[in-house]
């Protein structure tokens, strides 16, 4: 997969979230306008902020954080706050070094948790276990953080 792109409804609350509280680093950032990005997206006379971020050098597994221009179409309904999962539901998985740091960071941000740090799938032969956590970021989309464990030394 070269990329996953997240259409929000507001570019720079979204990069408050995966650019600035995540870590995730601009690759692009532009506005693209005119006939060609209408046809793609299936619209008329609308332009898109567009930012592609990454969490590392690679060209794959990248997020792009999409912002249509001038949409007055009626506004989707309110994002899910719900604090469980459903069908329907996708998620964003990302890998970080400090999962209870990051945890204090997203509630203290008001991101509705869905599962605070946990141990997923127990390994008796790690030295530490795997953990991870869940999360919605502010358009209902479920943001899932592991932190890799450490294994036994031989």
């Amino acid at each position: 997969m070269t990329r996953a792109t997240i259409f929000v409804r507001d570019l720079d609350e979204s990069l408050k979230l995966y650019r600035d509280l995540l870590g995730l680093t601009t690759r692009v950032d532009t506005i693209v306008e005119g006939p060609r990005i209408n046809e793609i997206m299936g619209t008329e006379n609308y332009g898109l902020k567009a930012v592609i971020l990454q969490a590392s050098d690679s060209l794959i597994g990248n997020i792009g954080i999409y912002e249509i221009i001038g949409d007055d179409r009626t506004p989707l309904p309110n994002p899910s706050e719900r604090v469980d999962t459903v069908t329907g539901d996708f998620a964003v998985v990302l890998i970080t070094n400090d999962i209870d740091g990051m945890t204090e960071k997203v509630v203290a941000a008001g991101y509705p948790l869905i599962s605070p740090p946990m141990v997923l799938f127990p390994n008796p032969e790690a030295e530490v276990q795997t953990r991870e956590m869940m999360f919605r970021d502010h358009d209902g989309v479920l943001v899932n953080l592991i932190e890799l464990g450490i294994p036994r030394p031989w």
